[in-house]
């Protein structure tokens, strides 16, 4: 008897290979400053090893504590050593420390920004667009949105409600504007756990769905599973300028979220895959310093400028934007499904999948299963034993990254 296939297929053109024409690549990268320009006054000379170690296009910050602060970083850190063309968005003081965007304005410009209010910190929207040599002939505009926050602190239950409130602002402002495409919702947010009310807010709220690019969801805090992949503190005990938290490298708080059509280019930008970082992070200390014992991702010199600049560590990504994409003839075809009355995961192609990696997950985020092969045309996969639920597979075939969405009854 023929087995009924049921679920959500997700079918897929990808053309293999590929190249791309008049691309640029845009990096963005979010960092916790804190509390800057205090302290030390040669902090700013600490900040320009870094900036000129990350050299990124698109620079969001939190702590910053002045508009003379805000100066310094464009004029002492980013436009320096014969470089001039990093601009600034307006800033503002609000209640609490502030954020702020610089970018590259050979490749960007500012649409508009605004600032939208929580009671603890202002959430900040950037508006760029891309300043894209072909505008002429295309005639479309590529306007992307950042967003900068700064969550509560804290672990105490009141501390968790009020991130999840300034989440819901957030949210609440994204779903009622009709932004849901093109969103880079980056910063500090301070979550323990992707279980977290907040985190989930950030994620799934509102109708308006954003993602982990790596898609390293669980329960970051003092867990060394994900020593990889935390962001705080650079410090185990003293040290560095400005304070901050000690205890050493345990906690993932800083992001930088995207919405879907990011992860598959759908809308004119598309994430690079594998350009994610936590800057310094080299996956080797947990509850350590970031430069001692020495780091084997960045140099001892920059190391040592983390540990003293901030106790975060910045987050980076690139991105593709403009340009086209010229297809070759040779095309991948492939069906992935779910078989509910085998209870297994299926892949069927026309061609050879050299490079497969699917990662399942629950509803909350958690990573259920990892499946890496190689090489291969048609496979299944048994998903006996899991619970009822909701489940997200997330597909990258030959770096094609798609979703299939299914339920396990």
């Amino acid at each position: 008897m023929r087995s009924i296939l049921f679920g959500i297929y997700l079918t897929s053109i990808i053309f293999w290979p590929f190249a791309l024409f008049g691309q640029d690549t845009i990096k963005v990268t979010y960092y916790n400053l804190l509390n800057f320009p205090q302290q030390q006054a040669d902090r700013i000379d600490t900040l320009k090893k870094i900036l000129s170690n990350i050299n990124t296009d698109v620079f969001v910050v939190n702590e910053l504590t002045s508009f003379n602060g805000g100066a310094l970083i464009k004029n002492n850190a980013l436009n320096v050593n014969g470089i001039s063309y990093y601009s600034s968005a307006v800033f503002y003081d609000g209640p609490d420390t502030d954020n702020l965007l610089y970018y590259n304005s050979n490749k960007l410009g500012l649409h508009s920004q605004q600032q939208i209010p929580t009671d603890l910190r202002d959430i900040s929207e950037y508006i760029l667009y891309y300043k894209d040599p072909n505008l002429g002939m295309t005639q479309d505009t590529t306007y992307i949105n950042f967003y900068s926050l700064h969550l509560k602190a804290g672990s105490d239950p009141s501390d968790a409600n009020k991130r999840t409130a300034e989440a819901e602002v957030l949210k609440t402002f994204l779903a009622n504007s009709g932004k849901n495409t093109r969103l880079f919702v980056g910063g500090d947010f301070n979550f323990y756990s992707n279980t977290d009310l907040a985190c989930q807010e950030i994620l799934n709220g509102q109708g308006v769905n954003l993602y982990d690019p790596i898609n390293r969801m669980g329960g970051w805090h003092n867990n060394a599973g994900y020593k990889k992949y935390h962001t705080q503190s650079t410090r185990q005990s003293t040290g560095g300028y400005a304070g901050g938290s000690y205890g050493g490298m345990d906690d993932r708080f800083d992001f930088i979220f995207v919405s879907n059509d990011v992860l598959y280019g759908s809308e004119g930008i598309h994430y690079i895959e594998d350009s994610y970082e936590a800057v310094g992070q080299d996956g080797l200390r947990f509850n350590e310093d970031i430069h001692i014992p020495v780091n084997t991702a960045v140099s001892q010199d920059l190391a040592n400028a983390l540990f003293y600049m901030s106790d975060h560590l910045p987050v980076s990504l690139k991105f593709a934007v403009g340009g086209t994409i010229n297809v070759s003839e040779n095309r991948l075809n492939f069906n992935l499904f779910y078989k509910p009355n085998t209870k297994q995961l299926s892949i069927v192609s026309d061609y050879e999948i050299n490079n497969l990696n699917i990662i399942v997950s629950d509803i909350n985020g958690k990573i259920i299963k990892i499946i890496d092969q190689r090489n291969i045309r048609e496979s299944n996969w048994s998903l006996i034993g899991l619970p009822k639920g909701f489940y997200i597979a997330r597909v990258n075939a030959n770096n094609k990254i798609k979703i299939l969405k299914f339920v396990i009854n």
